[in-house]
């Protein structure tokens, strides 16, 4: 080795690190992955929206149909129902004027033409109609359970609207 050679005299830098890589702009695959979340994310918010009176008529009946199963009075239940199917005729139905002033016949009419297989048969459309004006002692748990059913799939059975 040379003796005169003294490593400090040498014209060293210390390590230098890599700048940090920005975040802004991403990468290409951060913007494919954000354009495929909207992608999914708007259509399913649609979706939502759309059907938002669909599931707060199905949870409306489903609270009255577990009051039931837990012994609650039948008829009180069945009023229930009525009043949500009119409520979901209303908002459900377009207008809330073409469903809000029906009585008696018109109403099953109205609920016949607004679904292919009518729910309302002859005896559901009769307690439908009666249910105001019947006895507590005049619909059994079985009569209101199925009365919920039919409105429930009434329900299920309107088309989805913004």
């Amino acid at each position: 080795m040379n003796p005169t050679f003294d490593p400090a005299q040498l014209p060293l830098r210390d390590i230098h690190l890599p700048e940090q890589i920005p975040w802004w702009p991403p990468a290409l695959g951060w913007w494919f992955l954000a354009a495929a979340l909207l992608g999914i994310a708007i259509p399913l918010g649609a979706y939502i929206w759309r059907h938002r009176r669909h599931r707060a008529a199905r949870r409306a009946l489903n609270e009255i149909a577990r009051a039931l199963a837990g012994g609650a009075e039948p008829a009180e239940c069945a009023q229930q129902a009525s009043i949500v199917l009119r409520r979901a005729a209303m908002t459900l139905g377009g207008r809330a004027s073409e469903a809000a002033g029906l009585v008696g016949e018109r109403w099953l009419a109205y609920l016949h033409s607004r679904i292919e297989e009518p729910v309302f048969s002859d005896d559901f459309g009769r307690l439908l109609l009666d249910v105001p004006y019947r006895a507590p002692e005049g619909i059994t748990a079985e009569q209101a359970a199925a009365l919920c059913r039919a409105c429930v799939a009434w329900v299920n059975a309107q088309p989805a609207r913004a």
